[in-house]
This record gives C-alpha cells, sequence and structure tokens, in this order.
C-alpha cells in the first residue's frame, strides 16, 4: 500500500544541517497496525509528516498504492484524502463548533452533502460518546474529548490510513486511557493505521509490527511479541528499560 525508498531529510538550523531521516526503507501493508516508537530526536515525527507530504523529504521516494506522493503533484489532494492524520495537538478550528469542525472538510471538498455530513458526524461522535457535544465548541472540552474529536474528524475522510503522531503525548495520564481504547477500537476495525507512540500498552494489544528508530534509522522491524519478548538489541533494551 505505501513504499518509501531511500527516504533522507534534512534541516539547516543555524550553520549546522541536521540530519534527521537517514536512508529510510520500508513498506506499509493493507491492514498492518504498525506502530514507530524510540526516542526523542529518532526522526519518528518526521518520518511520519513525509508519509503524506506534510514534511519534504530532501530525497528519496514515497508510493501510495503505486502513486508518488509529492506535494507539487496534482494527485496530492486526493492523496491526503487517503491519508487521514491525528496530531499531538488536536488542532481543531476554536470558532467552529465541534460538528462544524469534522465536517468541515468533507463539505468542502464535496465528499458528502450536508445533511449526509452531518447525520455520518453525529452517529460516529456517539460512538466515542460525545454526541451531546456536538454543538459546543472545543474550548469546553477536555484534552481527552479534544483527542476524540480529532480522531473522529480524521474517520470522518473515510481514509484508507491512519497516522497517528503521538496522539496521547499532550493529554493528562487520567483521559490517555480513553483515547487508547479509542485506538484500539480502530485498529480492530481492519483501518490501516500507522502510529508514533510511546504506549507500550498499546503497542502490545493493537500493533501487528514494531518499527525502532534511531538516529534517523529504522534499526528494528519485528512483531511485537518478539520486540518485547526476545530483544537482543542493547539499544532497544536500553530504551525499554527507560520506560519501565
Amino acid at each position: 500500500m505505501i513504499s518509501v525508498k531511500n527516504l533522507y531529510k534534512e534541516f539547516k538550523q543555524d550553520d549546522k544541517v541536521l540530519h534527521v531521516l537517514n536512508g529510510i526503507n520500508t513498506e506499509f501493508k493493507k491492514g498492518e497496525k504498525v506502530a514507530i516508537i524510540g526516542p526523542s530526536g529518532s526522526g519518528k515525527s518526521t518520518f511520519l509528516r513525509c508519509i503524506n507530504a506534510l514534511e519534504i523529504p530532501t530525497s528519496g521516494e514515497i508510493f501510495f498504492k503505486g502513486r508518488k506522493v509529492d506535494a507539487g503533484s496534482n494527485e496530492i489532494d486526493d492523496i491526503r484524502k487517503n491519508i487521514g492524520m491525528v496530531f499531538q495537538h488536536f488542532n481543531l478550528f476554536p470558532h467552529m463548533t465541534i460538528l462544524e469542525n469534522i465536517t468541515f472538510a468533507p463539505i468542502t471538498l464535496k465528499i458528502y452533502q450536508p445533511s449526509q455530513a452531518k447525520e455520518l458526524g453525529l452517529a460516529l461522535l456517539e460512538k466515542v460518546g460525545l454526541k451531546d457535544k456536538w454543538n459546543v465548541h472545543p474550548s469546553r472540552l477536555s484534552g481527552g474529548q479534544k483527542q476524540r474529536v480529532a480522531i473522529v474528524r480524521a474517520l470522518m475522510m473515510n481514509p484508507e490510513v491512519m497516522l497517528f503522531d503521538e496522539p496521547t503525548s499532550a493529554l493528562d495520564p487520567e483521559v490517555v486511557k480513553d483515547v487508547i481504547e479509542l485506538m484500539v477500537d480502530i485498529a480492530k476495525s481492519g483501518m490501516t493505521m500507522i502510529m508514533v507512540t510511546h504506549e507500550m500498552n498499546f503497542v502490545k494489544r493493537a500493533a501487528t509490527r514494531v518499527l525502532f528508530m534511531d538516529e534517523g534509522k529504522i534499526i528494528s522491524d519485528t512483531t511485537p511479541e518478539d520486540f518485547f519478548g526476545n530483544c537482543e538489541n542493547v539499544r532497544i533494551s536500553k530504551f525499554l528499560n527507560r520506560l519501565t
């Protein structure tokens, strides 16, 4: 479904060049639930953002179902419709109600008629326990509620792939569980998911594959069982020990 070939990304900072991605090669198949984990600064979020061209690689190529992911191409909007993304900090429009937030894109892009979008939006909000909040603004929601709305907003586009960029990192610990349960439910639905996360409980419960990144490279690509149970890599063992 998604193919990544020899991906590099550099950033200039003052007089220095930061080599954030250093030759990423991998594939993501339909229906996989892939967790990307690793220390801060290892390039995880940059890699995720390259997949739908929110970051432009310095070199290398990414293909979605055979089509090149290129921010300057005529196909990029259509590709992005099929690759939903959930960010760390929700990115909801503060001046819109919750229903307006989740229906704005599919109505604007003519994916649904307004009445269809409202019906689907209310059904999804009910599914995540927020139907009674449809007419309030984001400022009246908790962090966990905002993130659930952000996930619903991405699902409204009916994407083939969902990208999650540390969706629980900005949340208070007591509300993390609700968001994780929602993500587990999405995983069970068969959705293709690629997740940057530090929530090891979620990785164990829902991931079918684990990529471990360090210094801009994938240094391990294995199953959750092997990753947690039979890991002999010193760098990964050190990382996991810090989480316990």
